[in-house]
């Protein structure tokens, strides 16, 4: 192998090696929601279809759900680009 395949191939590892730390990083600082934050956020999603009073729906809660899983706080933009 000659030295350029030797460096290119390093190159590649060490791109992958920083890309798994950094990936492993951000779902070591992932919290789920809580059963509170998930039933508080179903309750808005519930009042902002119109409704009025009564509970949540199964569909109200798991769309709360969705959308508290999906964002990491203040920092969730920084996702990574592969």
């Amino acid at each position: 192998m000659d030295t350029f395949a030797q460096i290119h191939k390093v190159s590649v590892l060490n791109k992958v090696a920083v890309l798994f730390d950094e990936d492993s990083k951000a779902h070591a600082n992932h919290h789920p929601p809580t059963l509170d934050d998930v039933q508080r956020r179903a309750f808005e999603i519930h009042h902002e279809h119109g409704a009025v009073n009564g509970g949540y729906t199964l569909d109200e809660w798991l769309e709360a759900e969705h959308e508290l899983e999906g964002t990491d706080g203040p920092d969730s933009g920084n996702d990574l680009v592969h």
